[in-house]
């Protein structure tokens, strides 16, 4: 007897060890249960409907529709994912009585990093939500990130559906067709030399009263005009002007009031990329409308701001006038180094403009990039040989 319970003990042992270590390997699954299945609709008429289910000890799995865009689904983590480029695989799953359905995969995706690592566009999307309404339960499956042994599957349910899907239904037959945060800050672009509104710019602009219509703290809408910078500035001033008039007057012609608009023309001066190619002055040829809660400024208001803005491009001009030398009792090496600062600033100006251009890409319908790009002009621009003495143009 003595003897065969130091047996006994060893193979419990044994036993304990073998199930550890076939749990490494095991499927962690997060299955909502049955009895606590429930589907939350939220719904923000004609801005953005949502359908959500909180799956215990993990998360919450969302489909949002906003206006102007198409369903997506949101998959949101407790814990943070805090690795990159985590692959997983989301499958569709029949429930455990349907024996007769097939599992099939939706698509291949990857993991981000954060607390909502899965974003799924549509049409995937739509697809997912089309499955949850059959019956069918969307499965995201990936390896543990920790050591990769573990198979973990979150699975949303298809319980307790119907009721929250009608609620969806009936929200998303009010959402507009185009995007309420854009319409708030309108980008309009133009060919090269051109103050034509394009189609697109025009059926941007009309969505403006009905937006309106949806929220009355808007008091202002600024027009704000530029141009490339090809051709002389004085040139482009003009141009600039005539962009913003077109924009103003097609405004007045689809109803809005004339003392809501505040335009104001900069012409190359504000470029937003770079003007050494034809992508970056594709974006600089371009009029940016603003819908403020703020009221406009006032006649006298204008007229303060626009004289601060003359006053502000004579200096300009005086500081790149050739008759702004360096003292001659500065050195090279003093006047190099000014120099050196000043190239500096330069760069670090132009590359955060560049870091705040337009995610969308300039082939879309967001851009008019002609084929007929101009040659650069043959004449000499002249505007920055001015005297501060006499404001006179010198010529050699």
């Amino acid at each position: 007897m003595n003897k065969i319970v130091p047996i006994l003990i060893q193979f419990v042992s044994i036993l304990t060890a073998i199930s550890a270590s076939t749990t490494l390997a095991a499927e962690r699954e997060y299955i909502v249960p049955m009895e606590k299945s429930q589907w939350q609709s939220s719904t923000k008429e004609q801005y953005e409907c949502t359908l959500s289910q909180i799956i215990p000890f993990y998360g919450e799995g969302k489909f949002i529709h906003k206006s102007g865009h198409k369903v997506k689904f949101d998959l949101f983590s407790d814990e943070p994912v805090m690795d990159d480029d985590v692959k997983i695989i989301l499958q569709s799953e029949p429930p455990a009585w349907r024996h007769d359905d097939k599992v099939f995969e939706i698509g291949k995706f990857a993991f981000e990093r954060g607390h909502n690592p899965l974003i799924v566009q549509s049409p995937y999307a739509s697809r997912m939500l089309q499955q949850v309404e059959n019956g069918m339960s969307p499965a995201v499956i990936y390896r543990d990130m920790a050591d990769g042994r573990d198979i973990i599957a979150v699975m949303l349910s298809p319980i307790n559906f119907r009721k929250a899907l009608a609620e969806y239904r009936a929200c998303e037959k009010t959402l507009l067709d185009f995007d309420l945060d854009e319409i708030k800050n309108l980008k309009l672009y133009f060919a090269t030399n051109k103050d034509i509104l394009t189609t697109r710019s025009k059926q941007d602009l009309k969505n403006i009263p009905r937006y309106l219509k949806m929220d009355p703290s808007i008091l202002q809408i600024k027009v704000e005009a530029h141009a490339d910078s090809r051709g002389r500035r004085r040139f482009n001033d003009d141009l600039s002007q005539r962009r913003s008039a077109a924009v103003v007057k097609y405004l007045l012609s689809i109803g809005i009031k004339a003392e809501m608009i505040y335009a104001v023309n900069h012409g190359e001066r504000e470029p937003v990329h770079t003007n050494k190619t034809a992508i970056g002055r594709s974006k600089n040829r371009r009029v940016d409308v603003q819908l403020l809660t703020t009221a406009p400024p006032t006649v006298e208001e204008r007229k303060a701001i626009e004289a601060e803005r003359k006053a502000e491009r004579r200096r300009q001009l005086t500081e790149r006038s050739i008759f702004n030398r360096p003292s001659s009792t500065e050195t090279k090496p003093e006047i190099d180094k000014k120099q050196e600062q000043n190239d500096s600033a330069t760069k670090i100006k132009e590359s955060e403009a560049i870091e705040n251009i337009p995610q969308a890409s300039p082939d879309s319908a967001d851009y008019d990039i002609p084929d007929d790009e101009p040659p650069a002009p043959n004449f000499i621009n002249f505007d920055h040989l001015v005297d501060k003495h006499n404001q006179k143009v010198k010529s050699r």
